[in-house]
This record gives C-alpha cells, structure tokens and sequence, in this order.
C-alpha cells in the first residue's frame, strides 16, 4: 500500500504524477490521479460490470483503500462524460473523499437523476462546467475542450500543470455531422499543439480498426430508410445514454406518422437529464408504455433498453414474454441499434432466438449500419495525435492489446516517448523525461447491493467455489461410547448433481466411517476437520468436485 513515507517521498518532488486506478489494460472503472507535491485531483470515477468470474457481485470499482491514504490530498474530481464506466463510482468515492465533483451540466443532472432515483447514500457537490471552462486546482489549471462521443456533453481535459501542458482525451470519436450540431473542438486543440503539449492520453479502445467512425447523421438516415419500409410494429433497442440518437429517432418516428414509446427505466432517466440541462421540451409524439397496444402497429415505434440481453432489460424481458407492457408477435421489427459487447454473444444470441420464436424480423449492425461507434478509429487517432502533437504519449480506455496498438500508431507519427502504462503504475513526467517509479497492487472493491468491499470481505471465492461444486451441510451427533463412539450422521446437500441413486447414503456411509476411527479422546474441531476431509475426498474421488463443507458437530458425554 502507499503508505506515508512514500506520499512524503514524491511530496518532494518537481515531477507531475500520474496513478491509473482503473480502465488501463481493461474496459471500464476509469479512474485516472494527478498530483503535483501536496495536490491530487481525480479524473472519471467509473464501474465496470461484473461477469460469471465475480458471482455475486454487480459491479467493481476501484482500490478504496489507497483511495483513503490520499484523503488529505485529493482536492477534486473531473468527469470527461456521462457513461456508467467514468461515474458510476462517485457515489462511493465521495463517501470517503467529501470534494466537489466538476462535470457538464448534463452529466451533473444525469448524477443527480440517477441518485435519487436509485437511492444512494452519497450525494456529491455537483459544480457544473462548460466547454471553455477552467479550474484552478493548487499548481494546476483544468480546463474542457468539447469533443465529440456517444452521449452529449463530452469532454477532454486540458491540465496546465508546472512541467507543461497536458491533454486527457476522454472517451471520443471525430464525428463530422454530431446530431447535436456541438463539433469536435479541432482548433482549440491544434493551438493546443502549436503551443507545446508535454503529454497527451487518449482512447484506445478502437485503436485496433482501420479507417474512420461512421456519422450519427448516417446511422439515422439508414434507420429511416428501414422504417419507412415497415408496415408493423418498429422496436429498436439502443444504449439509454445516447441521447441525441433517441431524440433523432423520436423526431423521425413523427416523419413516418408514427407515435413513440419509451420502455426501459434508463430511458426515462437520460430523456430527463438531457431535458433539464439542455431546456429541451418533451416530444409531443409519445405514448406511455401501457398504452402500447392501444396504438395502431403502423403508427407506433417502441424504443427500448437490452441491446446487450441483460437479465433485467426491456427487450430481454420481452423476449421471454415477460414484460409487462411490450408484447412481442407477429409482424414486428426489431432492430439492435448497438454493437455486441464482447461477453455478451451468447445471451444476444439467444435473445435474438426467442425474439424470432415470437415471430419478430431481427436487424442488427451486421445486416445493415444501424449503430456508429463512440469511440475513434485508428485514421481518427491519428489525426488527434497530429494536432496535439505530444512530446509523451500514454495510451487510455482498452484492454491492453489496444493501447500497446495505439502505442504503436503514435510512434510511426513521430512521438519518441511513448509509454504503456497499466493499473497501479506511479509514472512520474518533468519537463523532459518520464518514468514509471513504482508499481502499487490494486485491490479493487466489489459491490452487491447496498454492500461494498473487496473480494474477501465479500467471500466472492466462496460463493464461485458454492456456484460450481454446491454446498454439504453435515450435522452429527456424537457420544463417547466405553469402546467407541456412537454417532448419528445426517449429511444434506445443495447444487450437487445428484444423478447416481444413493449418493447421499455413501455419502453419509464413508464420512461415517471415518469419523468413528477417531480416538476417543478427539474434540469437536478434530470431528470438524475430519468431516471436511472425508466429504470432500468422497467428491473429488467420484466427481471431480470439490463442493463448501458446513459441518455441524455436538459430543454429549455419557
């Protein structure tokens, strides 16, 4: 852990310090430290969403712990935009961190929105900023640029800082026609590099594909001349957060004669969010969810959340004739109006499966160009490193074939210094050189429900160990015979395969055994341990398991 001596140590120190707590090398929970001497500031505080290796747990965030050792430093929080994987964690931090938090007017609503709505424990001091913007934090100056992603309001960040300038991109895409009409701020950032920047950090996470991302204006025009084609029910399933593509959808729904409903709780809360802090009046074309099918199917367009088939989704819950309000059947279209997020292939698949059981028509981004990227391409990537043009680059946001590709696509620009970093490297930048110091273990934290801690605390080995080989509960009964022991053994289990007739009984009959060739003089931890040993031999033997033993043990004296 970073302990004081070594908070002492860099305190000292003429060099900008860098500590990636999150999204190097991984997508998702973003969370980037700067610090200069006695002042530290936090960029994105994000989750990432828990898969099967972390049953139990919804999402993981970061190293709370390290977190409280900088508790005296950390002065603010900066959010470069409104996606689950750069705030989903403020309300965690602040409990522990108590700053104020500058983000854009929506991402503040959408905060506030979601706090209430979701309940959390934390509410942080929300202070709006917009493009042009700067801060003064200690030694350092943060300043936003607009650029152009999947969800409004996005942003890079400038940071003036004592070894020169610095450029956080943020999640971004170049997008020439931004449904908006907000561009990317190309000329603040090529004065940017006229002027000199020390070191840039940018997106990666498509810095594998070729070529350029497609325009939001294209993705609506191909989707309109699907519509217009349509003479039932249109459904399309998109990410709640881009919410220039649902109101585009919505004003388009109106062209074709055709009312909208909203069906998904996250739709609601982004519509809203966008509402407040852009003055934007409500579309006057909507239907509320219930009414669904009171409207004519040629007159209506649903548009829902559960692009990705998770369990709780509208579209999911739809597909397994669950959903209270939308029905799928006959005649209706649907269209996914997202990528597959790599994990998530078989359970869109098997949405899909049970979408076309119901007798809908499926389009995804692989029949037709129904969804533009957020995330830059590597002609766009590019094209950001020749305007800043950087003496250091550090790749961001991606798995770590990513970075090391967007590494390698600064250097054939010309950037001589170029460094892949990873979760809990201390990289220190002065004004000509940089360095990784130290590299510090990360403990990420896990949440379920209203409970934060991390793997231990919340027995995730357990409960993996409890999912895969089941539980035995084995409760017995002992008394110290003259000769030997008289025992009554009851062996009971949960989530064992049980597919040979008496397994329970040899169970019971092999345990059994053991423990009665104990001397008589054992205790109830000896009889505890032998239980465990026993049961688990038995498994391993004939199953290849290795299933939670709970044994339960009382000895009466005769």
């Amino acid at each position: 852990m970073l302990t004081e001596k070594a908070l002492e140590q860099y305190r000292q120190s003429d060099e900008l310090m860098i500590l990636p707590m999150g999204g190097f090398g991984e997508i998702g929970m973003n969370m980037t430290l700067f610090g200069y001497k006695e002042t530290w500031f936090i960029v994105d505080a994000g989750v990432q969403f828990c898969d099967v290796t972390t049953i139990g747990a919804e999402v993981t965030i970061q190293d709370l712990d390290l977190l409280k050792e900088f508790k005296d430093r950390i002065s603010a929080i900066f959010v470069t935009h409104g996606h689950e994987d750069h705030i989903g964690a403020i309300e965690y931090v602040v409990g522990i961190l108590p700053v104020p938090v500058y983000a854009s007017p929506f991402v503040c609503e959408l905060i506030k929105l979601k706090a209430s709505e979701f309940g959390a424990q934390n509410r942080p001091d929300l202070i709006p900023v917009s493009p042009g913007a700067t801060v003064d934090v200690g030694p350092m100056t943060v300043g936003f640029v607009r650029v152009t992603h999947s969800i409004p309001d996005s942003h890079a960040l400038v940071i003036d800082t004592p070894v020169g300038k610095v450029v956080y991109s943020g999640d971004f895409k170049i997008d020439p026609a931004p449904l908006d009409g907000q561009h990317f701020d190309k000329q603040t950032l090529k004065t940017l590099g006229d002027q000199g920047v020390r070191l840039l950090l940018a997106d990666s996470t498509n810095a594998m594909v070729p070529g350029r991302t497609s325009s939001e204006q294209e993705v609506i025009q191909n989707l309109m001349e699907i519509v217009k084609q349509i003479e039932g029910r249109v459904i399309i399933s998109l990410f709640a957060s881009n919410v220039y593509r649902v109101r585009a959808l919505i004003e388009m729904a109106h062209a074709c004669g055709r009312r909208v409903a909203l069906v998904g709780r996250s739709l609601g809360i982004y519509q809203q969010a966008a509402e407040r802090a852009f003055k934007l009046l409500p579309p006057e074309n909507m239907v509320d969810p219930h009414h669904i099918n009171r409207v004519v199917d040629s007159k209506i367009m649903v548009l829902c959340t559960g692009s990705q088939a998770e369990p709780r989704s509208a579209l999911y819950r739809a597909s397994n004739m669950d959903h209270p309000d939308l029905r799928i059947k006959e005649g209706d279209t649907v269209i996914l109006s997202s990528r597959i997020i790599p994990g998530n292939e078989k359970a869109i698949g098997r949405m899909t499966n049970n979408l076309v059981r119901l007798g809908a028509h499926v389009i995804n981004e692989k029949m037709a160009k129904v969804h533009a990227s957020g995330h830059a391409y590597r002609d766009e990537l590019r094209e950001l490193l020749e305007l800043v043009r950087p003496q250091t680059f550090v790749p961001i946001h991606g798995e770590y074939a990513f970075m090391r590709s967007h590494a390698e696509l600064a250097e054939s620009c010309g950037v001589n210094d170029v460094r892949v970093l990873e979760n809990g490297d201390l990289f220190a930048v002065d004004e000509t050189d940089s360095t990784v110091l130290k590299q510090f273990p990360l403990n990420f934290h896990f949440v379920d429900g209203p409970l934060v801690g991390d793997a231990e605390q919340l027995r995730l080995s357990e409960r993996k160990r409890i999912a895969w080989s089941g539980v035995i509960a084995a409760n017995l009964k002992a008394t110290r015979g003259r000769k030997k022991w008289i025992i009554k053994l009851d062996v009971q289990s949960v989530g064992i395969p049980i597919l040979q007739e008496g397994l329970m009984d040899r169970v019971a009959d092999y345990a059994l055994e053991q423990v009665e060739a104990l001397p008589l003089m054992a205790s109830a931890p000896d009889m505890e341990t032998c239980l465990v040993m026993a049961i688990r031999s038995f498994f391993r033997r004939e199953m290849d398991k290795k299933p939670v033993v709970l044994p339960f043990v009382e000895i009466k004296e005769p």
